[in-house]
Formats: structure tokens, sequence, C-alpha cells
């Protein structure tokens, strides 16, 4: 991509991330040397017009495929704060403006070489060019980081902190769930991606986050199972087999009660809140999950999304293969959480090479079979399970370590955990 098409998309993403930053843009179709974008420009232009403030949804609405794909590159392309939307503008006129007086030269030069032609007209006409161009580079001007910088940091003081995860050492590398970071768990069938993933949407879900969970392999039903053993420390096959009469000790407003495990499971509707959305479909799209997700802001604002997992999702346009339709689909997943500003933690399930490895160690090669996630993700957790002779077998404890295999914020690293299938759940050693 040349300078000048990565100008024009930065302005346009610009222009739709942050549409309070119009009115002082002035721009005018001809500023886009490129034919898709002066569409986009339309569209963008003709919902202003009609007074409304246009989003990502809206502006594709309006175009073919192709508009569409650039659109999401446009956003992709957006400048990270408001405030430097402007100075690409500025940028763009002075592409245009210096392509307009070109124009007028090499017009100059013809003029004099043809006879027939009055040069005194081609001069007037430069003039006026020069005239034009003038007025657009009034408020041009060159940006120093130094002229910006404190409005860019209030602005980060102003977003969302971290989400911290359930486990400390783990927080201590990857810091937690980032406001538009795109989170890969991976790992073969199996070893703890729902266990992991579940468990994460849950604890924050208890921390009052508004939290979305897209299953595609199991029934509500199962994951309502995992959540009630993990919170209350049953077995989950007790739950799942309805064989609940046996006493339990419980603690109700910190007294100690005996009571029958099915009471436990019946009074955990005000431990398990209403802050976790469960989804449960066998066919998912990336326009189902924002759907789903427009649908679930209308109560209060979605705070994070997970998906379990993205090899089993559907894209809305079809692919030559397999893996062409998970790199799409993990490309427009990512851009959903830039546009909206919350993190995305997807399962995605590792190839069987692993196997085949001394040690059974995973690496990133092992998503390239996976269209672009290993490119999209900000972060890659890959899991290892270990089976030692000190594991706790009664209670189905094995060891299980999370590789940071890739970490676009911070270090990358390992560490252990004790997977406790019985009761879904896995905790720090």
């Amino acid at each position: 991509m040349n300078s000048r098409m990565q100008v024009e998309n930065a302005v346009l993403g610009g222009a739709i991330r942050f549409p309070k930053v119009w009115d002082d843009l002035q721009l005018v179709a001809k500023y886009f040397d490129d034919a898709v974008n002066q569409l986009i420009f339309e569209r963008i232009l003709s919902l202003r017009n009609s007074g409304v403030e246009p989003d990502i949804i809206l502006v594709n609405a309006g175009l073919d495929k192709r508009g569409v794909d650039r659109v999401w590159e446009c956003v992709g392309d957006a400048p990270l704060a408001a405030v430097a939307v402007k100075n690409h503008v500025n940028q763009l006129k002075a592409m245009w403006a210096k392509g307009e007086l070109g124009l007028a030269g090499r017009k100059l030069d013809q003029g004099a070489l043809d006879a027939g032609v009055d040069v005194s007209i081609l001069v007037a006409e430069a003039l006026q060019v020069v005239d034009t161009v003038s007025a657009s580079q009034v408020q041009l001007q060159i940006s120093y980081p130094g002229e910006y910088l404190g409005e860019y940091v209030a602005e980060m003081q102003s977003r969302p902190p971290f989400m911290a995860s359930c486990w400390p050492k783990l927080n201590k590398l990857i810091g937690g769930f980032r406001p538009s970071g795109f989170y890969v768990i991976a790992g073969r069938p199996g070893e703890g991606k729902t266990i992991i993933a579940l468990q994460s949407a849950f604890e924050l879900a208890k921390q009052g986050k508004h939290v979305l969970y897209f299953s595609l392999e199991m029934p509500a039903l199962q994951l309502q199972h995992r959540l009630l053993a993990q919170t209350l420390n049953i077995d989950y096959s007790k739950i799942a087999n309805d064989d609940l009469d046996f006493q339990v000790t419980d603690i109700v407003d910190g007294d100690l009660y005996e009571m029958s495990a099915r009471q436990q499971v019946a009074n955990a509707s005000s431990v398990l809140g209403n802050n976790l959305g469960v989804i449960a479909s066998g066919r998912l799209t990336p326009n189902m999950v924002r759907a789903y997700i427009s649908a679930a802001s209308k109560s209060r604002p979605v705070d994070a999304v997970f998906i379990d997992y993205l090899g089993l999702m559907q894209d809305d346009v079809e692919h030559r293969d397999k893996t062409a339709k998970i790199g799409a689909i993990s490309g427009t997943l990512k851009q959903l959480a830039l546009e909206l500003n919350i993190p995305f933690v997807v399962a995605v399930q590792l190839g069987r090479e692993i196997e085949n490895r001394p040690k059974g160690r995973p690496q990133l090669s092992d998503l390239r079979d996976s269209g672009s996630i290993e490119q999209d993700a900000d972060v890659v957790l890959m899991i290892k399970r270990n089976h030692r002779d000190t594991d706790d077998k009664d209670a189905q404890g094995t060891q299980l370590m999370l590789i940071v295999a890739k970490n676009r914020h911070g270090q990358t690293g390992a560490v252990f955990f004790v997977a406790q299938d019985r009761i879904s759940k896995i905790v720090q050693e």
C-alpha cells in the first residue's frame, strides 16, 4: 500500500472512529485519489447530511463487498487518538495540493509547445489553481508531538484500565485484558480451553463487568453446570447427573450451615449473578456476534466478549478454503475489538502435529494453518498439560502450563497451574 493510500485510509478511519472531529476536517471528495475511498467518503457525507452520525455498520450498508473490506482497512489504519485525525487530514490536503500544482505545470509545458494555445490563458488557469490550493492550506501546519501529547495522554488516562484475570501470576505477564485487545487461547482438544475461557469470563462478571460468552460446542445447560461446579466446589459430574443428595457445609451471612448439595445449588443464583450472558449456538458469524453485542448493550455496555471456539464459526461470505475462512473471521473479530474498544478472547484448537513433537510443547508456528490468527492476536496463550506422579488422582488435578507465546504489549513466558477438571477450574500452584 502506498503512502497516499495509507493517509486516505487513516483519514476515513478517523472520521468513523472519532465522529465528533468531522466538523473541523473540511473534507471534499476531490482530496481522495482512490475511487473506493471516494465512495466511502460520499457515503459518510450522505449520512452526515441526513443528520445521522455514521458508524461502521451504517457506512458498510451502502457499499459492495470491496467497499466493506476497505472500510475495515480504514478503521484498522485510523489514528489512536482523535487529536491526530486532523494531522492526517492536513497531510492529505498537502498531497492533493502537490498533485494539482504538478498538473498545472504540465499543462503550461504543453501550452508552450503548442502554438495554437494561448499561454496567457494557461497561466491564468495555473494562478487560479494556486489560489485554490492556498485556500485549502489555510489550516495546514506542521504538528509536533509536544503540541498534542498532553491531550493524548489525558485521553489514554480516561480509558478503562486492564481488567485483571483471576490469576495474579498470569497478570504479571499480560497485565489482564486490555480494551480493544484480541486474545487467543490455543490448545489441543480436552486440554482446558473451555475451562480457562469460562473461568476468565466468570471472574470478570464477578468484578461487575458485563460479559458475553459464545459457545459453539456446549449447550447452555452444560456451561451452567460448569459454573456451578467451580463456584460451589462440587464435582461437575454430580451436578450434571443430578446426584446431589448429600450434605455440604456453606457459609451464609457469615454463619456456617449444613445443607444438602441440592439446596446449595438452588441458592447459587445470587452468587452467579446476571453479568455473564451465555449464547450457545451451533452457528455463529461475525455479524451475528455484532448483533448480539448490540442487543446486550441496550441494557448496559458490554465489557468483554469470549468465543469458544473460533474454528467452528462461519463467515458471512464464501471462501476458497478453511484457512482463508478462519483468517477472515479472525481479522473481522480483531476489527470489532478495535471498533468497540473491548477485549475479545477466542479459543483456538491446535493441530495434532504437536503430539509428535518432543515434549509436545506448542509454539506459534502451530497457528499458521489457522489463517492470520498469529498476526491478528495481541496475546497468544498456549496450553500444555503435564501428568505427574504427584498429581492428585482423586481430584483429577494435573499440572497445566499456560505459555504466553506472544504478547504485543509486554513480555512472554510461562506460568504453571493445577487443573482441577472435576470442578472445571484451574488454580495457581
